[in-house]
């Protein structure tokens, strides 16, 4: 969702009118009016041989142009400076305002024209290259702005005005820099079945790609109603995007929207005369999206919330405020969802904050690499995309890294997001030859500004005896730290679930529903970076007498019974089954394949069931509620010809009894 208006952030007051207010404003409460006046009268008094007028009525029509400059009578005031220059040719003040003024009108060739005359007016006033350069700057031209910022740093500090020419300085050097260093960049437009002749913009996307939520602006971009539209990829194509309706889509702003990666639910922005922008979030319920639910204190105030992106795992939101607290103007922020409530937010810190603007946090699926835009940090004029990585043992962020030219131009980049295979990069743009407006375009990352690949485990839960489907619980563990890393439940008309995953870890996933026995999987990717979908049935069996589960992550050593300390996830999960039903009684079976001698095999097999046994009785489930026995390799589930089927016939499991 825009800042202050649909698409359009504040008009940039340039030069004297952005810099200056800028360092006095806090005083004023951003009454241009009365900045003005304090420019002209106090500030500027001081400067008088450099700025001022002796004509009397030349400074009367200039101060005529500033008050219709703050009531955004920009004709008037154009008209008012013309006058004001031709009684004094070399009254300066004007010719700033004028200047301004002319660019706010896109009427650039005048505007240069100004500003260089101001150069030549008065070699020896220093704002005059600062306003040059700024101005070339913004219009691209970084060869001479670097050339006139050089000149502008070299005088003394100048009415505060030094910080604010360095720091320009920093964006010129970069952009001189970074055009001779060109990264790849080759955009294609996603066609006619996502873009329309409205503006289209802030794509997100599902980690297996399936589905495409965007926001599309159905008006001009001031006054215009966004809305979300969704897209379906039916084989290799996305298929005619639809507004995502009712209860989300509202006669209001909807927009900036991030689905999680199962698509499941999604958190966006909705904005309104009353309660500004805050953050809201609506779940797919079946087939239908539930009326929207606002996440409320402590993450939405009364200042701006806007633009969240939601972590792989669906508990961390990052969004952008302008809540008090902060570096600048607006700031990335961050919050998770613990113990049924969400956090306080947190602020990302100076690595990714500035005094300037920040917005449009996009998480990568990896959970450590950052995109945003700034108009803070050095780039190539208005608001840039930057990245970050995050540091896996400190947790902290790198200092943010532009991404580079010709993603970034002298205009201002946003929406950007990627896809789960960490390579594919979506971003909008108003390039010639598209559909009309904005268009959502598709890219090749470049390999130096991707994150780390992830994969995701993808399939549908259901009833093993009557086949239909199942809205169970699903939770998927990191075995390494016993933690629950993502949970979530499979769909309840479809049964259809997907949990991402990220590369060099071993996962545990248990599925459960009560009236059902628990369904156990392991998931070996330590070592393993490059991930392929993984697609798994899940049939959940009614408890009966009789009924078989197969413990996939209960581990020992070779040839060993002593439980690893990996194995205690899955044990609880079992002790939890058995609390859950207190009635129930169980048999612990262990198993092993046909290699080596049959009594060695019983004897291992029996002492793996018994220490099985061991840990529920540690646990305070009743002795008289479970046995144990050793089968060897008299009840294999598969043949053992092969080590793979081998590894499955060595397992334990509980069944069941009377």
């Amino acid at each position: 969702m825009f800042r202050l208006s649909t698409f359009q952030n504040c008009l940039k007051t340039h030069y004297i009118f952005s810099t200056i207010i800028e360092y006095i404003a806090t005083m004023f409460k951003n009454n241009l009016f009365i900045v003005f006046l304090f420019l002209s009268f106090s500030a500027l008094a001081q400067e008088k041989p450099f700025t001022s007028t002796q004509n009397k009525k030349a400074d009367k029509f200039f101060n005529q142009a500033l008050e219709n400059f703050t009531l955004q009578n920009f004709g008037e005031a154009i008209s008012l400076c013309n006058k004001a220059i031709q009684l004094d040719p070399k009254y300066i003040d004007a010719h700033m305002l004028l200047a301004d003024l002319y660019e706010k009108n896109e009427q650039l060739d005048k505007s240069q024209i100004l500003y260089r005359n101001l150069v030549n007016i008065n070699p020896d006033f220093p704002l005059s290259y600062l306003g040059l350069a700024s101005f070339l700057f913004e219009n691209a031209k970084y060869d001479s702005a670097q050339i006139n910022i050089k000149k502008f740093v070299q005088y003394p500090d100048w009415f505060a005005r030094k910080q604010v020419g360095l720091k320009l300085e920093k964006s010129i050097d970069f952009a001189v820099n970074a055009i001779k260093n060109p990264v790849p960049y080759k955009p294609i437009n996603l066609g006619n079945k996502i873009n329309s002749i409205y503006d289209d913009y802030f794509p997100v996307i599902t980690a297996d790609g399936q589905t495409f939520l965007f926001t599309r602006n159905l008006g001009d971009r001031r006054t215009g109603n966004e809305d979300f539209f969704i897209s379906k990829k039916v084989g290799d194509e996305y298929t005619l995007a639809k507004s995502i309706g009712n209860p989300v889509n509202t006669e209001q702003n909807e927009g900036t929207a991030s689905i999680s990666a199962d698509g499941q639910y999604i958190f966006y922005t909705s904005c309104s005369v009353e309660t500004s922008c805050d953050i809201l979030l609506s779940v797919l319920d079946g087939l239908d999206w539930s009326v929207p639910k606002n996440l409320g204190t402590p993450v939405n105030t009364r200042s701006w919330e806007s633009q969240p992106s939601v972590s792989y795992n669906g508990r961390t939101v990052y969004f952008a405020s302008s809540r008090p607290g902060g570096f600048g103007g607006s700031d990335i922020w961050m919050t998770s969802y613990n113990n049924g409530k969400w956090s306080p937010p947190m602020n990302l810190g100076p690595e990714i904050n500035t005094d300037g603007e920040e917005q449009y946090p996009f998480i990568s699926m990896d959970d450590k690499t950052f995109y945003f835009v700034s108009n803070g940090h050095p780039g190539m004029g208005g608001f840039d995309i930057f990245t970050s990585k995050r540091n896996s043992s400190s947790g902290k962020w790198q200092t943010a890294k532009n991404i580079g030219y010709p993603i970034n131009t002298n205009e201002d980049e946003q929406s950007f997001s990627i896809t789960s295979n960490g390579t594919n990069a979506l971003i909008s743009s108003a390039k010639s030859g598209g559909f009309g407006g904005l268009d959502i375009y598709q890219f090749e990352l470049y390999e130096e500004a991707r994150p780390e690949i992830t994969g995701y485990v993808k399939g549908t839960v259901y009833d093993a005896v009557k086949k239909n489907k199942l809205s169970a619980k699903l939770e998927l563990i990191d075995l390494a730290t016993k933690k629950t890393i993502i949970e979530s439940r499979s769909n309840k008309t479809s049964g259809d679930f997907l949990l991402s995953l990220q590369g060099n870890k071993n996962y545990a996933l248990n599925v459960s529903l009560a009236g059902y026995m628990f369904y156990s999987e392991n998931f070996s990717l330590k070592d393993q970076t490059n991930i392929d979908p993984l697609f798994l049935d899940v049939p959940l069996i009614p408890i009966s007498a009789g009924a078989t589960v197969v413990l996939k992550n209960i581990f020992f050593e070779t040839g060993k019974f002593d439980l690893k300390p990996e194995s205690t996830a899955e044990l609880d999960k079992l002790v939890q089954f058995l609390v859950v039903n207190p009635k129930l009684k169980i048999e612990i079976g262990g198993h092993t394949d046909n290699q080596g001698k049959k009594l060695d095999n019983t004897a291992l097999s029996n002492n793996r069931a018994k220490s099985v046994y061991d840990y529920l009785i540690a646990n305070k489930i009743e002795a008289a509620r479970l046995t144990f026995k050793g089968y060897a390799d008299s009840k294999p589930i598969n043949d053992n010809l092969t080590e793979q089927n081998r590894s499955k016939n060595r397992r334990t499991e509980f069944k069941i009894t009377p």
